[in-house]
C-alpha cells in the first residue's frame, strides 16, 4: 500500500496538481477540545466523534473540475485500499497555491 501511495504521489507531482499532502496520526492519539458553559475549554483524549472510519491522510489538489478530482480519487481509493471522500475547499478568496 505504501508503495502504491508513493507512486500516486509522484504521479500527482508530475501532473502538477498536488498542492499539499499529509498523513494523519491514528485517531486514538487525538485530543478533542470543547467549550464549556463558563467559557473554559476542556481538553480530552480521543477523537471528536466515535466512528468506524477515521481519516488516515489527505490530499489538497488543484483540479480543473469535479471530473478531474474524481479521476484522482479513484486512483487514491485503489492505492489506499480504503474509501476516499472528495470535497471542494471552501474559499472566499482565491489563493494561488504552489504545486509540490
Amino acid at each position: 500500500m505504501f508503495r502504491d501511495i508513493t507512486a500516486l504521489n509522484e504521479e500527482m507531482k508530475a501532473a502538477r496538481v498536488r498542492i499539499f499532502v499529509g498523513g494523519m496520526d491514528p485517531a486514538v492519539n487525538a485530543k478533542s477540545l470543547r467549550v464549556q458553559a463558563a467559557g473554559n475549554v476542556a481538553v480530552s483524549d480521543g477523537p471528536f466523534t466515535e466512528a468506524k472510519e477515521h481519516i488516515g491522510g489527505f490530499w489538497v489538489l488543484g483540479c480543473g473540475d469535479l471530473d478531474e478530482a474524481l479521476m484522482w480519487a479513484r486512483k487514491a481509493a485503489v492505492a489506499c485500499r480504503a474509501p476516499v471522500e472528495v470535497r471542494q475547499v471552501f474559499q472566499r478568496v482565491h489563493i494561488d497555491w504552489p504545486r509540490i
